[in-house]
């Protein structure tokens, strides 16, 4: 798992360099079919990864963005009317059996144009659909997956520019070099997981467009170190959850610039009265001076740029708290790479 997210600048890089020009022919082709609809369709990690997407293609370009409900035509059999809508698939493997069918049946259903996003060129996934997006991590060996979602997450970027034709350019060419500077966090992140080896209970919180990220370190935790994690929008948890709060309750918070950061200060000055121990990855000094403990990123990655490089320090921290707590991140118990489900 260490090896693999070492990897991803590198992966990064090549995924762009192999798949911008697809992605902007892909952009063009759904610009001209005038689509009105986005439906992404996902598990696990990829499902995050989706969950990143629906945001960032609704801001850019106005378009509404759903995340499907697999079992709604896998187990109910429904049939979607998606007409005017793009399918876009996200599976590590391509070979997600629930994952597939939706992407089959939204073919023959007339959909306008379905995707694949996934690692594996000669998959089942790339069978399905009308068009392949590869990202080009190379085999992932370890059950946890690192590379291939920030490599989907890439994807989005890439995508979200080819349809907003005209719009401010993202950026994320800067994406693989602001990864490298996130690995440089390593020896910060060793320091802390030792205070962390009983944790059995925990919350992660983010907000927009890290939101996404907020679900992944949960389940990497949980995959990994068998720790409890709950999940919030940094809003949503001021409505009830955070009644669980106690002293010394352990809570993650992603809290990069931009609109989000005042209600996560928000959101932080409140545990700080509780006591909770607060862990924040963040560029923002006021922030980290809120926070019990803090992961401090470049300044220079603004909120749009954000989802990536601090995923990176996450991943490191459910990897090195997996090997401090005696346990192998890399074949978690009961699990396995591929998941099948209907």
């Amino acid at each position: 798992m260490l090896e693999e997210i070492a990897q991803q600048p590198e992966a990064l890089a090549r995924t762009i360099d192999r798949e911008r020009e697809k992605v902007k022919r892909l952009g063009r082709r759904l610009r001209e079919q005038d689509v009105d609809l986005i439906v992404l369709v996902a598990r696990g990690s990829s499902d995050n990864a989706a969950l990143f997407g629906r945001y960032l293609l609704e801001v850019t370009t106005g378009i509404p963005v759903a995340l499907s409900a697999p079992s709604v035509v896998t187990l109910y059999n429904a049939r979607l009317r998606l007409k005017r809508a793009a399918v876009i698939g996200v599976s590590q493997s391509g070979e997600g059996e629930d994952i597939n069918r939706v992407l089959a049946e939204a073919r023959e259903g007339g959909a306008l144009c379905t995707v694949g996003i996934t690692n594996e060129p000669d998959s089942a996934m790339t069978g399905v659909v009308h068009e392949t997006l590869l990202t080009h991590g190379g085999r992932e060996r370890s059950v946890a997956a690192t590379k291939t979602y920030t490599g989907q997450l890439l994807h989005f970027y890439m995508l979200a520019e080819a349809l907003a034709d005209g719009g401010a350019p993202l950026g994320f060419e800067a994406i693989p070099e602001f990864a490298a500077d996130a690995l440089d966090l390593r020896p910060r992140i060793e320091e802390m997981v030792e205070r962390y080896v009983f944790m059995e209970n925990c919350v992660v919180v983010g907000r927009g467009l890290v939101y996404a990220n907020a679900f992944e370190m949960a389940l990497k935790l949980m995959e990994t170190c068998y720790v409890v994690a709950e999940r919030f929008s940094s809003a949503d948890f001021l409505h009830g959850p955070l009644a669980v709060v106690e002293r010394h309750f352990p809570i993650f918070a992603f809290a990069p610039p931009g609109v989000t950061l005042g209600g996560v200060r928000e959101l932080l000055g409140r545990l700080k009265e509780l006591r909770a121990d607060t862990l924040a990855f963040t560029s923002d000094r006021e922030v980290a001076a809120l926070a019990t403990r803090a992961v401090r990123l470049p300044e220079e990655i603004n909120e749009m740029l954000a989802v990536i490089p601090y995923i990176i320090p996450a991943q490191l921290f459910a990897a090195l708290l997996a090997d401090a707590k005696g346990l192998d991140p890399d074949a978690p118990r009961s699990l396995a790479k591929v998941t099948r489900t209907l």
